[in-house]
C-alpha cells in the first residue's frame, strides 16, 4: 500500500478543518462529509474525507452530536482555526475604516466616549460589546476643584488625565476663603499622582502642612474615603444581539449569557489577568476557567494611556463565530481608542 506524506496529510486536515468550522460559521449546523464535496471540492474520496474527519474528532479537534451524522468544531479546534488565520491583516485596515466611520460625533468625556465605543463594538460586530474603563491605580489626578455648597457640605470635582470626571458631595464645615487654599494645597501636592496614590498619601499630605487644622482632616477623610475608591465600570451593550441566535435558545447558554452580563465584575476578573498582554486576544470557551463562559468566546485587546495599559474592550458572542472579522473589528477599535487617549493627553 502506497504511503502518504505525513505532511501532506497534516495539510489536508488543516483543509478539512477550515472548512468544517467555516460552514458551521455560517449556517451553524453540523457538516458531513458530502457537505465538504459538494461544497468546497475537496478532490478527495468520501471515504476520505470520513476518515480525516475521524482523525481530527480522535485528536480533539471535531466532536460528534449524537443526533447528527455531521461534526461540529471543539474549543480545542476553533483554537486551531484562530491560530493559524491568515486573513487577519487583510481585513484589519478594512474593519478599522468602518469603525472610524462610527466616531463621527466625538464624544469628549470618557465616560460618554467608551460608553458610545461599546455601542460601536455591539452594533459591528452584531454580538455583545464591552469596555472595562481604566483601573484606580493607572488614573493619575490632574485637576481637584472644591465648591462651598453650604455650611455644611461641600462639592469635589475631580478630573483625572485619561479625562474621567467625577463629582462628589461631602460633608465638612470650612469657610470658602479656607476652601480655596486647601484646594490649592490639594492640587499642589496631589497633582500628577495615581489615584490610588492620591486616596493613600491625602491625609498625610495635609498633616504635614498644617499639623493643626481639625477642619482640613475631615475633608482629607472624607476624600479619602469616597472620591478616590473607584472601582472599574464596564460597559456592555447588545447581550440581546446574543441571545436571538440558534445555540442560545437552550435554557443553559442563555443562562450563561444573562449571568455574565448580570455578574460584570466576572468578566473584569478574567481579561484583566491578562492587562500587560499585547494584541488581540481570544478566549474560547472553557479557556476562560469560567462556568458561565463555556459556550461562548471573548475576543478582547487591551487599550492604552501612553505606553500604560488602562482597560479591555472586545465583544462576546457564540463559539460559531468569524473569528478573523471579530479580532479586525477590536484590533481596529483600540487603535481608535487608543488614539483618543493620545488626544486628551496632550
Amino acid at each position: 500500500m502506497r504511503q502518504i506524506d505525513p505532511k501532506v496529510v497534516k495539510d489536508r486536515k488543516e483543509k478539512v478543518l477550515q472548512a468544517i468550522i467555516h460552514h458551521y460559521v455560517k449556517t451553524g449546523r453540523p457538516v458531513g462529509s458530502n457537505i465538504l464535496t459538494e461544497d468546497y471540492k475537496f478532490d478527495l474520496s468520501p471515504a476520505t474525507l470520513r476518515s480525516l474527519m475521524s482523525e481530527l474528532e480522535e485528536e480533539g479537534f471535531l466532536s460528534h452530536p449524537h443526533t447528527s451524522a455531521g461534526r461540529i468544531p471543539t474549543d480545542k479546534g476553533y483554537r486551531q482555526y484562530v491560530d493559524s488565520l491568515l486573513e487577519f491583516q487583510k481585513l484589519l485596515l478594512h474593519e478599522e475604516e468602518r469603525a472610524r466611520g462610527e466616531y463621527d460625533n466625538k464624544i469628549k468625556e470618557l465616560d460618554g466616549f467608551l460608553l458610545q465605543t461599546s455601542h460601536i463594538l455591539s452594533a459591528l460586530s452584531h454580538y455583545s460589546g464591552f469596555v472595562i474603563t481604566p483601573k484606580a491605580e493607572k488614573n493619575k489626578l490632574q485637576y481637584l476643584e472644591l465648591v462651598r455648597l453650604s455650611e455644611s457640605k461641600i462639592l469635589v470635582v475631580m478630573v483625572t488625565q485619561t479625562g474621567m470626571v467625577k463629582n462628589k458631595i461631602v460633608d465638612a464645615s470650612v469657610s470658602r476663603e479656607r476652601l480655596a487654599e486647601i484646594s490649592r494645597l490639594l492640587n499642589r501636592k496631589l497633582n500628577g499622582m495615581t489615584l490610588e496614590e492620591a486616596r493613600q498619601n491625602i491625609i498625610r499630605e495635609i498633616e504635614e502642612s498644617e499639623r493643626e487644622e481639625k477642619e482640613m482632616f475631615s475633608i482629607a477623610r472624607a476624600l479619602s474615603r469616597s472620591l478616590f475608591d473607584l472601582d472599574e465600570q464596564i460597559f456592555m451593550e447588545g447581550a440581546s444581539n446574543v441571545l436571538t441566535l440558534p445555540e442560545f435558545h437552550d435554557y443553559e447558554p442563555m443562562r450563561c449569557l444573562l449571568k455574565i452580563n448580570e455578574d460584570r465584575d466576572m468578566l473584569v476578573d478574567i481579561l484583566e489577568k491578562n492587562i500587560n498582554k499585547e494584541g488581540v486576544r481570544v478566549l474560547i470557551g472553557s479557556e476562560a476557567h469560567c462556568r458561565e463562559l463555556k459556550d461562548l468566546s471573548v475576543v478582547s485587546s487591551v487599550y492604552k494611556d501612553g505606553d500604560a495599559s488602562v482597560g479591555v474592550l472586545g465583544i462576546i458572542g457564540p463559539k460559531r463565530m468569524e473569528y478573523p472579522r471579530m479580532m479586525a473589528l477590536v484590533g481596529a477599535v483600540t487603535k481608535i481608542v487608543n488614539r483618543f487617549f493620545e488626544k486628551i493627553g496632550k
